[in-house]
């Protein structure tokens, strides 16, 4: 397969119990089996995205009807900001994109289904949505391409102002809410991080710049963090982690909203979401975390010395005892005899 050819593949959730109903659009790297690009966008009404046709609409058609969303405010940003963290993770993950890869290979629907709504899970809850998706194989120069098609069934939702063309144009050159991903290199390990705060004397989030070096903590939620937890030697024996160096790639601020790229590693970058621009990270200031081995290696150290300390002490108090009896009886067999 000619490495100019990518899936393109897009999804609507829809679970009407939770009120949670997800578009989803990616493009998938067939030969290197990993996401290049997604957009995704949670939503509250099923009416905003449930009129998609996902057979006729291209990658591009969906990322604008995505940001589209965001920019109404009509979106969910808690939901939004997890569902691109989990799927950014998993489409750098070897297991879950060449399984996927694999389902899409074998039309395997069910299983494709299946895996879609373990992440959905992961973000929503127990969630049991229906799920409608569609991929397929374009050469990768047509990413660019809208669909000359009406991508939404009743065409009516498009044209309640009388300039229809201008209304994507509008939201098309704003760009109020773009991901960071280009920031991420391909083939680099995402896993979930937060900030160490420092109300009194940290830098304010939304001031942050590359460059800066601030403390983070790695969050335990899938197999990927914990082997790189384990690697750092970063949890306690109590079960805490400790805090670390890391180094802001890239951030921006949308409204209130900030989104910042930290690396703390060659080849491993989180990406944090906060909501308030008002809280202050703690800087780094050069402190070398202190490994418990290391204490616990330094306090048997100390244990020992005093330990040795007392044996010399009580042999010194031995042999003087013995001395003064030695000295003791010799006088009285002198006296005796």
């Amino acid at each position: 397969m000619s490495s100019d050819q990518v899936y393109t593949f897009q999804f609507i959730s829809k679970d009407t119990s939770l009120s949670v109903h997800i578009l989803f659009t990616s493009v998938i790297d067939i030969q290197q089996a990993k996401i290049e690009k997604l957009e995704v966008v949670a939503v509250g009404k099923s009416e905003n995205i449930e009129s998609v046709q996902l057979s006729v609409s291209t990658h591009k058609d969906i990322v604008k009807v995505c940001q589209k969303l965001k920019y109404e405010g009509k979106q969910l940003k808690n939901l939004t900001n997890r569902l691109i963290e989990l799927f950014q993770t998993n489409g750098k993950s070897d297991d879950f994109m060449e399984q996927l890869i694999h389902y899409f290979n074998g039309k395997d629907n069910d299983k494709i289904k299946y895996i879609l709504n373990q992440v959905i899970s992961q973000a929503a809850g127990n969630s049991k949505p229906d799920i409608q998706f569609f991929y397929t194989i374009v050469e990768r120069s047509k990413l660019n391409e809208e669909s000359q098609k009406d991508i939404f069934e009743d065409s009516s939702l498009e044209e309640k102002n009388e300039d229809t063309s201008s209304q994507p144009a509008s939201f098309e050159t704003k760009k109020p809410v773009e991901t960071l991903e280009q920031f991420i290199p391909s083939g680099a390990r995402v896993i979930p991080m937060k900030y160490v705060l420092s109300p009194v004397s940290g830098i304010q989030v939304n001031t942050l710049k590359p460059g800066d070096r601030i403390m983070i903590q790695l969050l335990k939620s899938d197999s990927s963090s914990q082997s790189i937890i384990e690697a750092m030697k970063l949890e306690t024996p109590e079960g805490q982690i400790r805090p670390l160096p890391g180094t802001v790639v890239a951030s921006k601020n949308n409204g209130v909203e900030n989104e910042t790229v930290i690396q703390i590693g060659s080849d491993v970058f989180g990406k944090i979401y906060e909501e308030e621009n008002s809280i202050k990270v703690r800087p780094y200031s050069g402190e070398k975390p202190i490994l418990i081995g290391e204490k616990s290696s330094g306090s048997k150290s100390k244990t020992k010395m005093s330990e040795t300390s007392e044996d010399s002490g009580l042999m010194i108090t031995i042999l003087i005892a013995l001395g003064v009896l030695g000295i003791s009886m010799t006088a009285i067999f002198s006296f005796l005899f």
